[in-house]
């Protein structure tokens, strides 16, 4: 099976099936990144069970690289948590070092018996979970958990499909997020005025680019990155994405902070999508990559994720 759009999630049994998401795979190769992400609570008479998804697809220098994560959080009726199960067939960035069950039995024994509310307190970051993905999956599931139960629904999906390609000149980011049967589309155009410089960490030092930023095909927003350090750099993108996040928020009345949405996370994969334009080579660009991609995904190096030992 392969998607290129977003799953009709009203044909399947997400909280039995979930083939959907490990047999989902890389459409196109052009497409640098793509993402597929979810949460689904069903509603049984011996309580909820949520189950909330995420697979990142990375073909960088002619290798693909697939990470799919299923978690599913089983409610008892006072919506305290019974059990927690990352399902056997997950797979990390970080390949065998990535301890699913060794993680699944750390977290599961915090939260037997909490709320579902609490799992911001926690696991307020991924330095708690130890790995970036499951913090996400978590904060994705709690927050969407809230925001049905503050509509007074019992059920209730929401995905996204988020897709990185490269243009002649430039790099493109599409994101279509389906909120209870309604749908947003944000895509945001980047390009370069001049050819971004890397530093020796491969990130981008240096930005001249202009940006575009249109919402169910309206145009919204134009400006330009211009940077001369890595932390000028991310701020520019991280200020840039917000402006997606927030016209996402007002789209769906969203309010307060949402974790379900991968707008936040744009900055993170335009910067290693733009490492990939200033590498040279096949394999050797990939292994840079995945570098990069460790760096991102462990705060800068400073708190490393469960697959290097931390």
């Amino acid at each position: 099976m392969q998607l290129r759009s977003i799953p009709k999630l009203t044909d399947i049994d997400v909280s039995a099936d979930h083939s959907f998401v490990f047999d989902a795979h890389n459409a196109d190769k052009s497409e640098l990144i793509t993402r597929y992400r979810g949460t689904a609570l069903r509603s049984f008479p011996d309580g909820d069970i949520l189950v909330s998804w995420q697979k990142s697809i990375y073909h960088f220098g002619g290798i693909t690289r697939e990470v799919p994560i299923f978690i599913t959080i089983r409610l008892n009726h006072d919506e305290t948590i019974s059990s927690l199960e990352i399902d056997e067939r997950s797979n990390g960035s970080q390949g065998r070092k990535c301890s699913f069950p060794c993680l699944e039995s750390c977290i599961a024994s915090v939260l037997k018996g909490k709320s579902i509310y609490d799992i911001p307190a926690h696991f307020p970051s991924a330095v708690e979970t130890k790995c970036l993905h499951i913090y996400e999956i978590l904060s994705a599931a709690a927050s969407f958990y809230s925001y049905l139960k503050l509509n007074q629904l019992k059920e209730g999906t929401e995905q996204e499909l988020f897709v990185i390609e490269p243009t002649e000149s430039g790099i493109i980011a599409n994101n279509k997020h389906e909120v209870l049967g309604i749908t947003s589309e944000t895509e945001l155009l980047i390009t370069h005025n001049e050819t971004p410089v890397l530093n020796e960490y491969r990130l981008a030092d240096k930005l001249n680019s202009s940006a575009l930023v249109r919402f169910n095909g309206s145009a919204t927003h134009c400006g330009t990155l211009k940077s001369d350090n890595f932390e000028s750099s991310y701020a520019q993108l991280n200020r840039l994405t917000s402006k997606c996040y927030h016209l996402e928020k007002k789209y769906f009345d969203f309010s307060g902070r949402i974790k379900f949405s991968n707008c936040p996370a744009m900055a993170g994969l335009f910067l290693l999508s733009i490492s990939h334009e200033g590498l040279e080579g096949t394999v050797k660009r990939a292994l840079e990559i995945e570098k990069v991609l460790h760096y991102l995904q462990t705060g800068y190096g400073d708190h490393p994720c469960k697959g290097f030992g931390g």
